[in-house]
């Protein structure tokens, strides 16, 4: 049964995958193109200074243009809090924030199409992810947008995740072997999203963006304003409730995988980490 979901997950997951490299191809690949002068100019000289090697780690590793992607969400982040203390309307900061979350459904294909998945890509895009989550529930709080029990089921799931991961890391962690090395492994073979976390993931998200966008509804200025007030506000109100508690439903695959401490698991762990090692 076990080996059986599993194979599910895995085609469901390499499908996703698949459809949505396809879907951003014609959107990603012009934007790798643009962001290819910048990275060769930077890269070049990095390696005229400091080495061969540095240029080869700063082409394959830093300045990919999925990582580049990656960074914008941070900045729109970084703009939306700052309408947040100068008094921005909250239409406008949710504008800013719903580009920053789109973004992560370009970045993995940008990287996947181009072979240049990379662990420094792979903590950005979780990291980015729940900042933008946070802040939007932050948002709601502020703005009493959903009921105080839907943002606790809200947050209630992710300290548990973060506080096993912690824990598994320093369970698989190999003392041989650099931290920086560690930490690459472990994105490379843990934090990488499967089809049942992504879906999750995009309950929550829509479930805290529909509260925003129905805090905004009645602001003409608001650039969703047609769309939000097209649909009725009692199904606004369903979906946001439905996505809670698929979110919800899914947290609990979701923690059952975190959990999974089991050799098999370990053992990919230790490949992962010695094709790292040996630069494969």
């Amino acid at each position: 049964m076990a080996e059986e979901e599993h194979t599910l997950t895995e085609y469901a997951t390499n499908t996703d995958k698949s459809l949505r490299g396809k879907i951003c191809y014609p959107f990603t690949q012009p934007l790798w193109w643009l962001v290819l002068p910048v990275r060769w100019v930077i890269s070049r000289v990095a390696g005229a200074i400091f080495g061969d090697e540095t240029r080869k780690w700063l082409w394959r590793k830093i300045l990919t243009p999925a990582n580049f992607l990656t960074a914008a969400r941070f900045w729109l982040l970084g703009k939306a809090i700052a309408l947040f203390f100068s008094g921005a309307a909250l239409s406008e900061q949710t504008t800013l924030l719903f580009l920053a979350i789109i973004t992560d459904f370009f970045d993995g294909p940008l990287a996947r199409n181009n072979d240049e998945v990379t662990e420094l890509g792979t903590y950005m895009d979780h990291v980015g992810d729940w900042s933008v989550i946070l802040w939007v529930i932050f948002l709601n709080f502020r703005h009493q947008a959903l009921p105080i029990p839907y943002l606790l089921i809200s947050l209630g799931i992710l300290p548990i995740l973060f506080l096993i991961y912690i824990a598994k890391f320093r369970e698989f962690y190999d003392h041989e072997t650099s931290w920086f090395t560690n930490t690459s492994a472990f994105a490379a073979e843990e934090l990488q999203t499967d089809f049942w976390g992504r879906l999750q993931f995009g309950f929550l998200a829509i479930a805290v963006f529909g509260g925003l966008f129905s805090a905004s509804a009645g602001d003409p200025n608001f650039f969703f304003y047609g769309f939000t007030n097209f649909i009725p506000e009692n199904t606004r109100a369903f979906l946001i409730s439905a996505c809670l508690a698929l979110y919800f439903y899914l947290g609990g695959y979701s923690t059952r995988e975190a959990l999974n401490y089991s050799e098999a698991q370990a053992k990919k762990f230790r490949e992962k980490l010695h094709k790292i090692k040996n630069g494969s």
